[in-house]
This record gives C-alpha cells, sequence and structure tokens, in this order.
C-alpha cells in the first residue's frame, strides 16, 4: 500500500519536475479527464515542434541559445521527437479520439506521446509560440487547450519550409479531434490589416528565434493560419467559391453552354496559381472551374499537373511526357519562361501536342510578378504563336479591373481570392464559347 502511495505521488510530481518553466506543459499534465488527454495531445506537438526548431537554432546559427537550448538531449534524440510527432499525427484519429474521451482504444499513448511528453525538454516563457499563447489568453474567452491547439499552428508555420506538410498534418489531427485551428473560431477579426495590427503587438515579445518574429512575419502567419483554416473547415475552399460562382448573372448565363460541352479532357499544367493549396486564396482558379463542371458537366474531365515555381523547361521535363501518355483533348498551359531554354521548351511542348491532335492555349498573361521585366510577356506569346498554341487574352481585363489593387496577397507574389474569381470566369467563358482568344474590357 505504502509503495502505491509513493508511485502516485511520482507520478503526479514528476511531469512537474520535467516540464520545468515550461507553464502550458504543467498544466497539459496536471489537467484532467478528456480536455487533459487533449491537452497532452497538443503539448506533444508544441514540444516536438520545439525540438525542431531547437536543432534549426543550431544549424543556422540564429535563435537565443537560452530559448532554444537542447537541455541534456542529443541532437539525435531532438530528431527521435521529431519523428514520435510524425507518427503520431498518423495514428488513427477515430482511435485517439476515443482515448482522449476516456473510452475503450486500440491508440497507445506509450508509442509516440509519453516519449514527447516526457523527454525534458522545456519550451521557455519567451519563446514565441508561448507569447502567442499569452496573447490569445488576453484576448478571448476560449479554453486553454483551445487556444494551445491555434497557437501551436503559429509555432508550425512561422518556420516557413514546413507549411506544405506537417502544418497540413497537425491541421487534419487537430479537426479530427474537434479543436478550432484558426482564431477566426474565437472571433477575433482577420483582415490583413488586423492581423498587422496583431503583429505589431507581439513584435519584440520572443526570444530571437529561428523563425521571424517580425509585425510582418507575424502577420503572415496569421493569414496563412486563417485561410488554411478555413480551407480545411471547408467553410471557404474551391467548392465554396465554385457555388458561388454559379449564383452569379454572368456565370449562369453560361450553365447551358457548359452542360451542353461533349465528354472531353483538359490537362492543365501549371505553377502555383494553379493549385489550390496555397495559402493566398481559399483555391484557385483551375480548382474552381473543375468544381463548376462537377456540377454541372461531368462528363469534361480534368487534370493537374501542377507544380510550385514550375517553369516551361521544367514543365517538359516533368510532366510532358505523362500529359501525352494521358491522351488529353485539350491543354492549358500556365508555366513560367524565364530562360531561352523555357522558351524553347514552351515552343516544342506546343509542336509536340499539335502534333499529337491536342489542343493547346495559355494566358497571354497571369500577372505573375516576374514576368515585370520588358519584353517576357511578349517573347512568350511570340513563342506561343509560333508553336501553334492559342494566346487567351486577359492581362488587358486584369489590368483594369476595378479590384485590381487587392490582387497580390502578402507576399507580393501569389494571388488573393478576388484574381482567382475573375480568372475562373474567364477561363469558363472561353470554355463554354461564350468569349474567343481576344479580350473584351467592360
Amino acid at each position: 500500500m505504502k509503495r502505491r502511495i509513493i508511485r502516485l505521488l511520482m507520478g503526479m510530481v514528476i511531469p512537474a519536475v520535467v516540464f520545468g518553466q515550461n507553464v502550458p506543459q504543467r498544466k497539459a499534465r496536471a489537467e484532467q479527464g478528456s480536455a487533459g488527454r487533449l491537452a497532452q495531445l497538443v503539448e506533444a506537438n508544441v514540444i516536438a515542434v520545439h525540438a525542431y526548431q531547437v536543432l534549426l537554432a543550431k544549424t543556422s546559427r540564429k535563435g537565443d541559445p537560452a530559448c532554444y537550448s537542447q537541455g541534456k538531449l542529443s541532437d539525435k534524440e531532438l530528431e527521435s521527437l521529431s519523428e514520435h510527432q510524425a507518427k503520431l499525427l498518423k495514428s488513427d484519429l477515430n482511435a485517439v479520439r476515443a482515448w482522449a474521451n476516456g473510452a475503450k482504444s486500440a491508440f497507445d499513448p506509450a508509442q509516440d506521446l509519453e516519449p514527447i511528453l516526457s523527454s525534458g525538454l522545456t519550451v521557455p516563457s519567451n519563446a514565441p509560440v508561448n507569447i502567442f499563447t499569452d496573447y490569445l489568453r488576453r484576448n478571448t474567452k476560449a479554453s486553454g487547450v483551445k487556444i494551445r491547439a491555434v497557437a501551436s499552428l503559429y509555432q508550425t508555420v512561422l518556420e516557413v519550409e514546413r507549411d506544405g506538410d506537417r502544418l497540413q498534418e497537425e491541421y487534419a489531427f487537430y479537426i479530427g479531434l474537434g479543436l478550432p485551428v484558426y482564431v477566426g473560431q474565437f472571433n477575433l477579426p482577420g483582415s490583413d490589416a488586423d492581423l498587422l495590427a496583431v503583429g505589431r503587438k507581439l513584435e519584440g515579445q520572443a526570444c530571437e528565434s529561428p523563425v521571424g518574429t517580425t509585425a510582418a512575419e507575424w502577420q503572415i502567419a496569421g493569414r496563412k493560419i486563417w485561410n488554411w483554416g478555413e480551407k480545411n473547415l471547408h467553410i471557404r475552399d474551391e467548392r465554396v467559391l465554385a457555388a458561388e460562382l454559379l449564383r452569379e448573372p454572368d456565370v449562369k448565363r453560361l450553365v447551358p453552354k457548359l452542360r451542353a460541352m461533349p465528354a472531353q479532357k483538359i490537362a492543365v499544367i501549371g505553377h502555383s496559381f494553379t493549385m489550390g493549396l496555397h495559402w493566398s486564396s481559399p483555391s484557385s482558379f483551375v480548382p474552381i472551374v473543375i468544381d463548376v463542371f462537377r456540377r454541372e458537366n461531368p462528363k469534361v474531365e480534368f487534370k493537374q499537373f501542377a507544380g510550385g515555381g514550375l517553369t516551361a523547361s521544367r514543365a517538359q521535363k516533368r510532366f510532358y511526357q505523362d500529359v501525352l501518355d494521358w491522351k488529353p483533348d485539350k491543354v492549358m498551359l500556365v508555366v513560367m519562361t524565364r530562360t531561352d531554354e523555357d522558351y524553347d521548351a514552351l515552343k516544342q511542348m506546343g509542336e509536340g501536342f499539335r502534333a499529337a491532335g491536342i489542343e493547346t492555349y495559355m494566358f497571354d498573361e497571369v500577372h505573375d510578378p516576374a514576368d515585370s521585366k520588358p519584353g517576357t510577356v511578349e517573347r512568350a506569346v511570340k513563342a506561343a504563336g509560333d508553336a501553334g498554341i492559342e494566346v487567351i487574352e486577359v492581362g488587358s481585363i486584369l489590368s483594369s479591373a476595378p479590384d485590381r489593387a487587392s490582387f497580390v496577397c502578402l507576399d507580393g507574389i501569389h494571388m488573393t481570392e478576388p484574381y482567382h474569381r475573375l480568372m475562373a470566369k474567364e477561363w469558363l467563358k472561353y470554355l463554354a464559347g461564350a468569349r474567343g482568344a481576344t479580350a473584351t474590357v467592360q
């Protein structure tokens, strides 16, 4: 009996010793019931991401050594925490949810959860994740675990190289557990100006870090978390935008023509402006148009061949043969031309598709900021024309749009929702035969 009491006391005392100065971690272990288990799951992500950033601080030689201290952990042990996190995030969410609710479950916390929580790694009070946690505590009435979940997403997104994989895994994990994933769920405002105001409050509070914590960097982090939050919750994504467009008179008029289109296959070879995953907008014009056809004419089949920063030469090497093998009726090219090799590749792809009997077209320009170099657009248009690629004029329409000032997002490169809505409309008009290659500016 005496031994059992000692063991129980140790179970209560050890977490406080292990987590030391990290108040959120200490609370996570002390809380009871479902909220306590959810807190442990969230805190494991916080600790593991901090482990990754400790190593990042070491390799980049950026960050306050006291704030990003390894403690007694070796590099290999820090890496193992990231590995445990990866496995934890891939756990069966039904089993994890059952475990969090105290129900019978196949989830075993000893496999990947407990090794992270008992690692001894502490996250100092002035680390960015704790600074943002404190901000949310002061400005919302949400519970601790809900605040911590959103703060942990900010922690991850501040390291910009992980927003395409680890961050998305965390979104899926938290949404599956019923946790909030962006500050709009706390009834906080989310305009760019609002997010910059928050950034200005937070700037200078965190320790020197291997991730950016200027006002502008907090603002971009907030925009990413907000937009991806709404996207992952399907509050605003390509399906929502497609439904909205179909209710607008100028698109509604196209529906009979869209429905009358014969069965066909359309391949899209494009860079990030064509990809729905990017944070700058709820989706891009390509997935929006695809969803319009999913609703109105599923006989028209689309397939995307996409990659961030896709140039014509990279597209030729990476996708050209795959597109030919798919045997589409039409190909749309949205690729960058930066070098002589790119212009040659654009011409070669156009000639190759034409020889295969595939109708190929591209837009004259998509307002890629890098195309502002004199002669870039004109040279691409000429190369396309020489190769038999039809060039659809949209540049003048984009330039004269009333809301054109809001097209470019905070990173100065990618495009926001108003841009993608307009591009979707122009492409739908072209596909429906309601406009030709020449632009009609209203």
